[in-house]
């Protein structure tokens, strides 16, 4: 997590998602997305900026980086939170506020 000042002079939470999967994605990563996107516009109106990143599971970058994982994963501020199943939009806001704790 960081901050940075909004325009409004006030400090804006920032999380960072990754949302890591097949190129081209499989139906399950793009449902994915969709619940990421809905969650960050959410989080948008309680001043939290969400950057969403889609990157391909079988980078050698994503590998070394985060080792072999299952597709979909989620993963926030650089740590993997979710891989192999489609967490709904609920489960998707949970674990980006506790990133923001």
């Amino acid at each position: 997590m960081s901050e940075k000042p909004s325009d409004g002079g006030e400090c804006m939470k920032k999380v960072i998602v990754e949302v890591i999967g097949p190129n081209p994605p499989c139906y399950r990563c793009m449902e994915l997305k969709e619940n990421v996107d809905a969650v960050a516009k959410k989080l948008s109106a309680d001043g939290i900026e969400v950057e969403i990143k889609r990157l391909d599971i079988i980078s050698r970058e994503i590998i070394r980086k985060y080792g072999l994982l299952l597709p979909p994963a989620l993963a926030v501020n650089g740590i993997v939170k979710t891989m192999g199943w489609v967490p709904g939009k609920g489960d998707v806001e949970t674990v980006l506020r506790e990133a923001m704790k």
